[in-house]
């Protein structure tokens, strides 16, 4: 019987994601690499034989309730709370249930039986707890942020104590706990109690067919950029994700450099939510005489990204906190190098002076000082570009699947052999 348990359509997997929707724009407030790692691993979940129901909230009120994103996988959006495409992520608190029974109620009416919950962020979490009770079946949750790790930093607002609760009651309960790294795995056992063996330690992954290099690039829309060596930043804009810090470290720069150095700095990700955070932004680089310089192109949908990570000399990750680094494995794969604060997985995938440099503090002189390294070096050529993105070329979405599959099997014999 267990033989059988990942045959095309015999093993079905609900995952939860309530307050995001994995097809929202990248870089807004509450979409980032959440939403990428749930679109990435249910396709190839579903490969390896799974079929995969992801639910999440009904942001438009005139959208599609179902998507088939990939064969295999389907993303159905339900009520809870107000249909908007912004909300605050605490007010969606009080819905918790009503999203449970909603989820419960299309199980109901599909006919459908689910094997396991997979659930993305505390209050996902808090939903699967609910499900995974009725439906007496295992429940897997990978909270991506923490709450207690973020309060501890001190950068931008303070999480509040719902959530840390929340988080702790999800921790507790769940039978499986993912992280993607052995940090994030310490600080849920030093910070929320949990026990060590419920905790699974698997890498993110990037997309090997869309990120990798390229042999030419299609630069018509970089203007003037395409004569000046190229800095990005590709993210949320926010306190937590170091822009500030960004923009203090190219100052330095500029006032080092003088007309040395010919760069530019894009500064991707952004939306509606952030223009406030982009004002103060752009105050900053006047304050600091820098701006003529810095650029915000906004949102850019990911299939183009391969072009900027392409053309660009180096991504700056000056992050306070990351669960993982994912951007920084988008533009590794694609071969260009990163700079990056010690965040997420980061000193483990980048090859210090070959695909970039980590950097051991949040200080503007050492993140500036190993920017003007890698720009004041000639251009990496396309063969150079080829082994950057080797180097990373175990971590796919692929590879982990396999290992995340591995899990949920277990999981789910342990529920068998229970019963």
């Amino acid at each position: 019987m267990i033989d059988n348990l990942a045959l095309p359509g015999r093993l079905r997997i609900a995952m939860l994601s309530l307050h995001s929707c994995p097809l929202g724009n990248l870089g807004t407030k509450d979409t980032g690499g959440m939403s990428v790692y749930i679109r990435e691993i249910a396709a190839e979940l579903a490969k390896l034989g799974y079929s995969i129901d992801i639910f999440t909230r009904q942001h438009s009120p005139h959208g599609k309730r179902i998507i088939n994103l990939s064969p295999g996988v389907r993303l159905i959006h339900l009520h809870a709370g107000e249909t908007h495409e912004m909300v605050n992520k605490l007010e969606l608190y009080p819905h918790i249930t009503d999203f449970a029974k909603a989820v419960d109620d299309f199980r109901v009416k599909e006919n459908v039986t689910y094997k396991l919950i997979f659930s993305h962020y505390w209050l996902s979490g808090a939903t699967g707890q609910i499900l995974s009770s009725n439906w007496k079946v295992p429940h897997a949750v990978m909270l991506h942020t923490l709450a207690a790790v973020k309060n501890q930093l001190g950068i931008g607002k303070a999480e509040p104590e719902l959530r840390l609760q929340g988080e702790t009651r999800v921790i507790q309960s769940s039978d499986k706990i993912i992280v993607s790294t052995e940090n994030e795995k310490c600080n849920i056992v030093d910070l929320y109690g949990a026990r060590s063996n419920k905790i699974s330690v698997i890498p993110c992954g990037v997309n090997t067919n869309l990120f990798k290099p390229l042999k030419q690039v299609n630069a018509e829309n970089f203007g003037a950029i395409k004569d000046e060596r190229l800095i990005l930043y590709v993210g949320r804009i926010e306190p937590l994700k170091g822009p500030g810090l960004l923009l203090d470290s190219l100052a330095l720069m500029d006032k080092a450099n003088d007309k040395k150095g010919r760069w530019r700095c894009l500064i991707i990700g952004g939306g509606d939510s952030s223009r406030t955070e982009i004002a103060r932004l752009n105050k900053q680089a006047t304050d600091l005489n820098i701006n003529r310089r810095i650029d915000f192109p906004g949102i850019i949908p990911q299939e183009e990204l391969v072009n900027y990570y392409n053309l660009a000399d180096v991504l700056a990750v000056p992050s306070y906190y990351e669960s993982f680094g994912l951007v920084a494995l988008e533009a590794l794969a694609s071969g260009c190098p990163v700079v990056a604060t010690d965040v997420g997985d980061l000193r483990n995938i980048i090859i210090p002076q070959f695909s970039g440099n980590v950097i051991g503090s949040k200080d503007k002189y050492d993140l500036a000082k190993a920017l003007t390294g890698w720009i004041n070096r000639k251009p990496l050529n396309y063969s150079e570009r080829q082994a950057v993105s080797q180097s990373v070329n175990t971590l796919s979405w692929s590879n982990v699947a396999k290992k995340l599959a591995l899990v949920f099997e277990s999981m789910i014999i342990e529920v068998y052999e229970a019963a």
